[in-house]
């Protein structure tokens, strides 16, 4: 597995927003919902020097919106659908905003079809195998120039 970890600023992003929990994971349906209305943010959307998309983010955070882990063994929490915007973006109406704070990352690339197992590895082994602890929710992310995806997991050293 290729580990990095990254720093980053605070993040924008304007998406579509809801509640999963274990027996209600709504992610798919949030995705489906920002795709076939993307037309009502498309202008919003942060881009590259060469016009690409900067990135699309399925944020997540805890029920309290601290941006904490989901509860539950990670099955229960606030998602968003969208895309990183300028933090000055407003979102439009039916769209919600979040600003995710400035973190430490440790980044993985994720295939679809080993998501859960690639996820379990990174909290279970990955993490503490860098005396590391998990300190808010993950979230993920595409890349729009390759169309790769990436869980990014918030840590701090233990």
């Amino acid at each position: 597995m290729n580990i990095k970890i990254v720093e980053l600023p605070e993040i924008a992003i304007i998406g579509k927003e809801g509640f999963c929990t274990e027996e209600s994971n709504i992610v798919q349906d949030l995705w489906k919902q920002a795709n076939e209305h993307f037309d009502e943010v498309v202008e919003l959307g942060m881009k590259e020097k060469d016009g690409s998309f900067v990135g699309f983010w399925g944020a997540m955070s805890d029920e309290t919106m601290s941006f904490l882990p989901w509860t539950n063994y990670f099955t229960r929490g606030y998602y968003l659908a969208g895309i990183e915007v300028d933090k000055d973006m407003e979102a439009p109406e039916g769209w919600k905003k979040w600003i995710m704070p400035a973190r430490k990352y440790l980044v993985t690339e994720v295939m679809f079809e080993h998501y859960m197992e690639t996820f379990k590895d990174v909290i279970e082994n990955q993490i503490p195998l860098r005396n590391m602890k998990l300190s808010g929710a993950a979230c993920d992310y595409t890349e729009p120039s390759t169309g790769k995806n990436f869980l990014f997991f918030p840590v701090e050293e233990v």
